[in-house]
């Protein structure tokens, strides 16, 4: 990393969150794709005084990552939440907020879905899982709150489609870069790996049929999927989308 010097500054002060602009932003996506729930903002609180500072109310009830993001999607209630208002241990190791188990990462815990045919096969699928438990760093809590009402800068924007609104997100990432989107999905830990890490990892925006999980509990629509972007790609994305926008 770069030498630290009190007289050495390597680039411009970072830009106060935007608030205001990507309201606006938020308000062309929605009307130009049709968008009916609320884009969710996520973003990551390593330290207990950066949670603790994060001006909204933490939960008071213990769930799933998928359902606290369907809160505020469909109910446009924000929260934050620590380890101990997790209930699925796949999103507390993704969201790297605990560390991962042999039995997780065995793949034995993946065979006991009776969604892979061998032990082999299921511990194949979990290293292929994008997880933040690995990366050497861990997180104290997560802010989850409707994009609309965010307060500063998210690292992650997870919005539920259908198909169409999904294929014009598309159109508006390649509108500016004429790059094919490098999907990561694989119909498991959607919310938490596919949506929130693989976009943050990456860099790239990301899509998702979900997982049995998150369509078993948040009960979405057989017709739903779901996008994940970075944050310092929406504005880009946004401006894509309405300019293909379609006469027919």
């Amino acid at each position: 990393m770069p030498y630290k010097h009190s007289k050495i500054q390597y680039g411009l002060p970072h830009e106060i969150y935007p608030k205001d602009r990507v309201c606006e932003q938020l308000e062309i996506l929605k009307e130009t794709i049709g968008l009916k729930t609320e884009p969710v903002a996520i973003t990551f609180l390593f330290t207990e005084e950066e949670y603790n500072a994060y001006p909204i109310e933490e939960t008071k009830n213990a769930m799933t990552y998928c359902l606290m993001i369907k809160q505020a999607a469909i109910n446009k209630r924000g929260l934050k939440s620590r380890l101990e208002h997790h209930k699925c241990d796949g999103a507390t190791t993704a969201l790297a907020l605990e560390e991962s188990t042999e039995k997780i990462e065995s793949g034995r815990e993946y065979f006991s879905y009776h969604l892979y045919s061998s032990v082999s096969v299921a511990r194949r699928m979990r290293s292929g899982i994008k997880s933040l438990h690995r990366e050497g760093f861990s997180v104290y809590g997560v802010a989850i709150v409707p994009l609309k009402d965010c307060v500063r800068t998210p690292d992650v924007i997870i919005m539920v489609t259908n198909p169409l609104q999904t294929m014009r997100l598309i159109q508006g990432c390649e509108y500016e870069t004429g790059r094919k989107p490098s999907i990561d999905m694989g119909a498991m830990q959607a919310m938490c790996s596919e949506l929130t890490v693989s976009p943050y990892m990456t860099g790239e925006m990301n899509v998702s049929v979900m997982c049995p999980s998150t369509r078993m509990l948040c009960k979405w629509s057989e017709n739903d999927m779901a996008v994940g972007i970075p944050y310092e790609l929406f504005e880009r994305i946004t401006d894509g989308v309405e300019a293909t926008k379609p006469s027919y």
